[in-house]
């Protein structure tokens, strides 16, 4: 649901004062709503959500986060760096997290949607910020259930650092000026949601993916 949604949350209303149209981030929005509806349905962020949440289930959702971006950076890292947008890699910090936690971070390396032209990558990226956005919503149910966990736990509050969304709607408005850019940033923004549910869909496990660390 838009605005409570903790895999993409993106705010529907301009800043005050703004004269955007948004005619990119609305095209995009509207292009990919089905896919954000099926990832956002999944099993797993119902449980990663709910007031029983536990050490085991934020170690999968980690493991999986991991093996999304991971594969998705290293195919795009060059493409991504040189667009106008201060992208921020998130595999280094998921695999602290899960050290953190005493946990050895997965290697699996997984197929990921590889940006053939920047509009290719700004679509992709349409989908990483707002995944990074809606953190914000479940930092805030962590910190409520399992806050031990969540002092641990930095890769859902990556939303407060960096220029923020609006400045990314901003950015991607200037990115895509056209419908040809608007349909290419599309087609590859639900290829990303693709590449989430792919892992988000799979049976959650009993004790999470990885084992843990010991001395």
């Amino acid at each position: 649901m838009e605005g409570s949604n903790p895999i993409h949350t993106a705010p529907g209303v301009p800043a005050t004062g703004s004269s955007r149209t948004d005619a990119a981030w609305r095209a995009l929005q509207a292009a990919t709503a089905a896919l954000h509806a099926q990832v956002e349905a999944t099993p797993l962020m119902a449980a990663l959500m709910s007031p029983a949440v536990d050490r085991g289930l934020c170690v999968e959702v980690l493991q999986r986060l991991l093996r999304i971006h991971a594969g998705w950076e290293e195919a795009n890292a060059t493409r991504l760096q040189a667009l106008s947008w201060p992208w921020r890699p998130r595999a280094h910090g998921l695999r602290h997290d899960l050290m953190a936690l005493g946990v050895r971070p997965a290697t699996q390396t997984l197929a990921a949607p590889r940006a053939d032209c920047d509009a290719d990558a700004w679509g992709m990226l349409y989908v990483v910020e707002g995944s990074a956005l809606g953190g914000r919503l479940i930092a805030r149910h962590l910190r409520a259930h399992v806050p031990r966990l969540a002092e641990a736990i930095q890769h859902f509050e990556a939303a407060e650092a960096g220029p923020g969304w609006p400045a990314f709607r901003a950015a991607l408005e200037q990115a895509l000026p056209d419908e040809a850019s608007r349909a290419r940033a599309a087609s590859a923004a639900r290829a990303m949601f693709s590449h989430f549910h792919g892992q988000f869909v799979r049976p959650i496990a009993a004790h999470g993916d990885a084992g843990t660390v010991t001395a």
